[in-house]
């Protein structure tokens, strides 16, 4: 799943065939105002002294610093929930996650990656498969539930934008099956193999065009989740899209009532 941004920022500009969209009721200015300014993190932060941690998030710190000494420790609220970021350094460049009360690692972020605050598709993390005890039990309830009966082979973990991010693969009636969901169990997409054949016809047509006719490929079918937004700013209707990560994706006026998808209707 090295390519979810880019398939995100896709499923905007494209008529993706298989994509997830849960609009959400319509929100006034206000309200839009406030689920907005939810993503901004509240300016006052508490330092923490390591003896006054709950066990449990002393514990995802060791186990994530992995030796490294811990240089300082904050505390904050984040939606109503108390959060605390930890930093060390390894080989010299900083690292910072974040951890709940409850021992849950939310995000992990290497200041050795770019901040220069352009969009770049570049991961912040390689995927390293984990043991099931250690995926959170939300994300592991709702990756148990996308797998049904199937019995899951492999749990994986990875930071992509500084959100932890939890997948799962299956077999189901002998077809490889995955699914990615953050920390806290939001369901980000879900991916199966299907056979090039049963792509719909105009798949079959791209990858004829693209790699030739008869050419061995593998084609992943992809349902991702997007929420849809519409609410009123100073009067003018807006509509944005947002993963179920917080990052809005798409968004702009819509007084003219055309659509916004990019593509040609006529």
């Amino acid at each position: 799943m090295q390519t979810r941004v880019k398939a995100w920022t896709r499923a905007v500009q494209t008529r993706m065939t298989t994509w997830t969209k849960a609009v959400l009721c319509t929100v006034g200015a206000v309200g839009l105002t406030a689920l907005l300014a939810g993503a901004v993190m509240n300016p006052t932060d508490e330092r923490v002294a390591w003896e006054d941690l709950p066990q449990a998030v002393r514990d995802t710190i060791l186990r994530e610093a992995n030796g490294a000494t811990v240089r300082e420790i904050e505390k904050e609220m984040r939606g109503g929930q108390v959060v605390y970021e930890a930093e060390w350094l390894v080989n010299g460049r900083e690292v910072e996650i974040a951890v709940a009360a409850d021992g849950t690692l939310l995000a992990g972020d290497d200041d050795g990656d770019d901040d220069d605050g352009d969009d770049d598709d570049g991961d912040d993390g390689d995927e390293a498969e984990v043991p099931e005890d250690q995926v959170p039990e939300a994300a592991r309830a709702v990756l148990r539930k996308q797998a049904g009966n199937g019995a899951v082979l492999h749990y994986s973990r990875e930071v992509e934008r500084g959100v932890v991010i939890y997948e799962a693969e299956w077999q189901a009636n002998g077809v490889s099956h995955e699914a990615a969901v953050t920390a806290e169990g939001a369901l980000l997409e879900v991916e199966q193999i299907i056979p090039a054949a049963g792509a719909p016809a105009g798949v079959r047509s791209a990858i004829d065009g693209q790699f030739g006719a008869g050419a061995a490929v593998v084609v992943e079918k992809k349902m991702i989740v997007l929420y849809e937004i519409e609410g009123k700013i100073n009067g003018r209707n807006r509509e944005i899209l947002v993963t179920p990560t917080g990052r809005v994706i798409s968004g702009g006026d819509d007084d003219d009532g055309d659509d916004d998808d990019g593509d040609d209707d006529d």
